[in-house]
């Protein structure tokens, strides 16, 4: 992710949850010139353009096993995750995930729905050098 997704209000990083993530990898790549940056899990695709990080590919399954519907999941960069929470129900939203740790030390994200039912991460990551 670039410089530009670590500013309070910024989309910082977009996931897809699909049925197929190598294709859909294939198709935006094609589409819009997205590079495969690797796979640090299992199924979970990164991917990028020009040394930037831009988001996650992951294939989309419900605890049954069955596919669930795909859709995107941005995240808003905030610089405090706990003081934005706590603004969250006041304004009518709901936490669907509170805090959890970002892989390396990453930082912290959690899950919100706004007041008309859309889902959306939060991120707030450690300050970049």
């Amino acid at each position: 992710m670039g410089q530009l997704g670590y500013t309070h209000g910024d989309l910082g990083w977009s996931e897809l949850s699909t049925t197929n993530a190598a294709d859909a990898l294939d198709f935006y790549s094609a589409l819009v010139g997205w590079e495969r940056k690797g796979e640090p899990m299992p199924g979970y695709h990164l991917f990028g353009r020009d040394g930037e990080m831009l988001g996650g590919i992951t294939d989309a399954k419900s605890g049954d096993g069955k596919n669930k519907t795909p859709q995107w999941m941005p995240y808003i960069t905030v610089d405090d995750l706990d003081d934005t929470l706590s603004d969250v129900e006041g304004l009518g939203g709901t936490i669907l995930m509170p805090p959890c740790d970002l892989p390396d030390d990453g930082g912290l994200i959690a899950i919100i729905q706004d007041p008309q039912g859309v889902a959306t991460g939060l991120a707030q990551y450690k300050k970049q050098a």
